[in-house]
C-alpha cells in the first residue's frame, strides 16, 4: 500500500478545499456547497409540489404529478447534460456548478415530492376531522395539523434522498466540475500508481460525510422537541 504517495499535504489540501489558494474552490467544499445548494433548492420545490399533488384540483394535482411523472423516468446522467448544452445551445451562458445545481434540484425534487405526498396521506383523518371541529380554518390546518405531523413521518425518508444527493454530486466530474471525485480522479491520472489508496480515500470522505447528515437529521425523529408545532387535538 503506498499511502504516503496519496496522504500528502498538496493532495489532501486539494481534495478538501481544490485551488481555494488560487480561487478556485473545489474538492469536498465544492460538493458540500453543491449539495446544500441542491438540498435547499429540491426541498423547497418538492414541498411545493408534493403540497399540489395533495390537492382536491385535478389540474394542480394533474400538473404535479405530471412533472414527478417526468423527472423520475430520466436518467439523472441525461438531466446534466441537458443541464449543461441546452442553455448555450440558447444563447444563454451558466457555469457548470449552476448547470449540476439544476440537474440535481429538479430530479430531487421529483422524489421529495412523492415524499411529501405520502407523508401528508399518512395523516390520520380523525385528526383532520378533530381540527374541523375546533373551527380551525383550512389554513390552520394545513400549518399546525397536516404538515407538522407529516414532516416527522416523512424524515426517514427524506434523509435517505439527502444522502442520495450528496452522493450524486459525483456525477459532477463528467462535465469538468472540480468536486471530490473530479480532483480525485486527477490526482489518480498524476500518481497512477496508487488508485486503490486513493479510493479508498474518496470513499471514506463520502461515508464520513453522509454519516454526519444522517445523524443530523436523525435528531429531527424526536417529536418531543417539537410539540410545540403541533395542535393538541
Amino acid at each position: 500500500m503506498q499511502w504516503d504517495l496519496v496522504w500528502t499535504e498538496g493532495n489532501l489540501t486539494r481534495l478538501f478545499v481544490g485551488d481555494l489558494a488560487r480561487g478556485e474552490p473545489g474538492g469536498l467544499l465544492l460538493t458540500v456547497a453543491l449539495s446544500i445548494v441542491c438540498i435547499l433548492v429540491a426541498t423547497v420545490l418538492g414541498a411545493a409540489i408534493g403540497v399540489l399533488g395533495s390537492m382536491r384540483s385535478r389540474i394542480l394535482s394533474g400538473l404535479a404529478l405530471a412533472y414527478v411523472g417526468l423527472l423520475r423516468n430520466i436518467p439523472l446522467l441525461i438531466l446534466v447534460f441537458w443541464a449543461y448544452f441546452v442553455p448555450p445551445y440558447l444563447g444563454i451562458e451558466i457555469s457548470k456548478f449552476i448547470s449540476v445545481a439544476i440537474a440535481l434540484s429538479l430530479f430531487t425534487a421529483a422524489y421529495i415530492a412523492e415524499i411529501v405526498r405520502g407523508g401528508i396521506r399518512s395523516v390520520e383523518p380523525g385528526n383532520l376531522q378533530a381540527a374541523r371541529a375546533l373551527g380551525l380554518s383550512r389554513f390552520e390546518i394545513w400549518l399546525w395539523v397536516i404538515l407538522p405531523q407529516a414532516f416527522f413521518n416523512m424524515i426517514p425518508a427524506i434523509t435517505g434522498r439527502y444522502v442520495t444527493v450528496v452522493k450524486n454530486t459525483s456525477l459532477a466530474f463528467l462535465i469538468g466540475l472540480s468536486d471530490l471525485t473530479e480532483i480525485g480522479k486527477e490526482i489518480n491520472d498524476r500518481l497512477m500508481t496508487a488508485p486503490v489508496e486513493l479510493y479508498l480515500t474518496l470513499l471514506l470522505i463520502y461515508f464520513i460525510v453522509n454519516r454526519i447528515l444522517s445523524s443530523g437529521m436523525r435528531l429531527l425523529e424526536n417529536r418531543k422537541r417539537f410539540n410545540h408545532l403541533f395542535v393538541r387535538i
